[in-house]
């Protein structure tokens, strides 16, 4: 294989590292384990991302800076890009190694990011074939969740830009817009998510934010997101999403797996 994974796994979190070898066992693919991080005993250059008084809880600032130490590894040429990032509650597919060659074969140039794990409910733009019906896909929202993705080496640089960090990295990583991340998709998603229930690392939004600063926030999320959103759809889609995602939200369940196609295939 041409690329490498790994999974985070806090140390006494076994029964969950031991769920994770048997998956990737059954895939038939190779991997690395990184003992996540504590975030009460941080090494400096990844502490000074969490400033003093930062309104995260100890286990959302040690699962951000996990995923930032290995970005940092990538960066310094510790670990090969593109790099499958794995937290330690997934599920995987049998046929994940083949799966990653053809994503990784069809990638546009200069992709940052490929989220993996998260179902997404609104409309997307598929942009490639990808077989067993998934595709790569352009979202028009970005999900949550850091579970699984696939980061390149401009992906894990411009992640780790000198600024304080005061929402959990899966909140960062779906602001694409705040990193200048060139994010990509696959739907439906390749591996799946939470498959043991809460993490231990989970990264849950903090509580007690001031709402003053929620709404600015809420605000330049929104503008950004539009820009963004031209950017990747282009004018004429991106108008067209709102629309297609509220009929997507309203249409009855068992109706909406076949909207979405339609629509996905309308933009196309």
């Amino acid at each position: 294989m041409t690329h490498g994974i790994v999974v985070i796994n806090l140390d006494r979190d076994t029964a969950r590292m031991a769920h994770m070898r048997c998956e990737l066992d059954r895939a038939g693919v190779s991997f690395e384990r990184f003992a996540a991080l504590r975030g009460d005993a941080l090494p400096f250059d990844l502490s000074r991302y969490f400033p003093t008084g930062v309104a995260l809880s100890p286990g959302e600032i040690g699962c951000y800076a996990s995923h930032l130490a290995i970005m940092k590894q990538i960066v310094r040429g510790q670990r090969s890009a593109p790099l499958l990032v794995l937290e330690d509650d997934v599920g995987l597919p049998a046929d994940l190694g083949s799966a990653l060659e053809k994503l990784i074969a069809v990638l546009p140039e200069h992709w940052d990011i490929v989220r993996l794990s998260y179902p997404t409910k609104l409309v997307t733009r598929p942009i490639a074939a990808l077989g067993a019906g998934r595709h790569l896909v352009r979202y028009s929202r970005v999900p949550t969740t850091t579970g699984a993705y696939l980061i390149s080496a401009s992906g894990a640089r411009k992640f780790l830009a000198e600024r304080p960090r005061s929402v959990p990295v899966d909140h960062d990583l779906r602001q694409v817009w705040d990193w200048d991340l060139n994010t990509y998709g696959v739907s439906p998603p390749l591996i799946a998510h939470d498959v043991l229930g809460v993490s231990s690392i989970d990264t849950l939004s903090p509580k007690g934010r001031a709402a003053l600063q929620r709404r600015q926030r809420e605000l330049r999320a929104t503008l950004a997101r539009l820009h963004q959103g031209i950017r990747d759809f282009g004018f004429s889609r991106w108008l067209a999403l709102g629309p297609l995602n509220l009929a997507a939200r309203i249409a009855p369940k068992r109706m909406r797996p076949s909207f979405v196609r339609w629509a996905n295939a309308r933009l196309a």
